[in-house]
């Protein structure tokens, strides 16, 4: 028993090392490559920080999935662009990416993970001062949490800024609207003559679907297929990964693709049996006082534009605005990366 803990010692002490080598903390703030833990609730969630802190600007980034990984969203031209404006934080979460931790399962819900962003942006606030502008981005299942974040009392009043990006912050309209979407799309690409049996097949499976019930497991993965299709048709413009070195290397140097794997199904799994998919913060969007940007993409299948006409409706800011990207399906950023930029530029620099 000596002998084995004495090797995993080494084999810490080795990897610690080798991790220092290919990604050293940079003291200049104007050029941040750092990577800070926050100790919440018997976990330790890693938070990798890049970009411009000069700027005194941090945009907490919230991942989707569930099961994601903060650094799955460092990739593309969009990232580096606003890196170089701002500091950017990709989170890892609870039970995904590189966390860890000793909990209940239980204990995994949108709830105690918003708590862990609360923690987040306190630690920020120590670390790089009070008078740091945070701004808060969540994207799909980080819509979700980003929102429940913003419902929380006392939590808001520390950003300038939320953005939440094809937001599901109501998984059962998330469903049904995901069909909706389907039969809309659908119809308008048959009519085109556009791929017709993969959209024929396609409505007569979608029409199939019990509406009184949350089963994503079809229609997420015919989405991001209709996705391929919509982007050969000419409808939704080619995902931009204008550095693809950036997410070999956080998935070889960085994190260990087993274990995010297997942490990400277990902590996905966790949040379903813990009532996941009939979680909705609809009703208390209306506590929502900060500026907020909506961003969605008008060919949207996975989490249906009409959510974020939802939201902003809701939203009881002064300061809000829905932008549909007609170019783009679930993901915005990397479909339209100039635009993302500039919109998401121009929101923080406002606020």
């Amino acid at each position: 028993m000596k002998t084995q803990m004495l090797s995993i010692d080494l084999y810490k002490i080795l990897l610690f090392l080798f991790a220092g080598l290919i990604s050293c903390s940079s003291d200049d703030l104007s050029d941040l490559n750092e990577v800070i833990y926050v100790r919440h609730a018997n976990a330790d969630i890693p938070a990798h920080i890049y970009g411009n802190g000069t700027s005194e600007t941090f945009i907490i980034l919230l991942h989707g999935g569930p099961g994601g990984s903060g650094l799955d969203y460092r990739i593309g031209s969009y990232s580096e662009r606003l890196e170089e404006r701002y500091a950017v934080v990709y989170f890892d979460q609870r039970g995904q990416g590189m966390a860890q931790g000793n909990y209940d399962k239980d204990e995994v819900t949108v709830e105690l993970m918003a708590a862990d962003v609360d923690a987040l942006a306190r630690v920020l606030h120590h670390k790089y001062g009070n008078d740091i502008r945070l701004f808060l981005l969540g994207h799909s299942w980080g819509g979700t949490l980003g929102s429940t974040v913003m419902v929380t009392e006392n939590y808001q009043q520390q950003y300038n800024g939320w953005i939440e990006v094809s937001g599901a912050h109501d998984l059962p309209q998330t469903y049904r609207g995901a069909i909706r979407q389907f039969q809309t799309i659908g119809s308008e690409q048959i009519q085109l003559g556009n791929n017709m049996s993969f959209w024929e097949s396609s409505l007569t499976r979608v029409n199939e679907l019990d509406t009184n019930t949350v089963d994503f497991s079809y229609i997420n993965k015919r989405a991001f297929e209709a996705e391929q299709k919509l982007n050969d048709d000419g409808f939704i413009n080619d995902r931009d990964e204008e550095n693809p070195f950036l997410p070999i290397k956080n998935l070889i140097f960085v994190n260990n693709i087993i274990t995010t794997t297997i942490a990400g199904t277990t902590t996905a799994q966790q949040l379903v049996d813990n009532g996941l998919e009939s979680y909705s913060v609809t009703d208390q969007l209306s506590s929502i006082q900060i500026p907020t940007l909506l961003i969605w993409g008008r060919y949207d299948l996975v989490v249906s534009p009409e959510l974020g006409t939802t939201a902003l409706n809701r939203i009881a800011s002064l300061d809000k605005e829905l932008v549909v990207f007609e170019r783009s399906g679930h993901s915005p950023m990397i479909t339209e990366p100039d635009r993302f930029v500039q919109v998401v530029s121009g929101f923080i620099d406002t606020h």
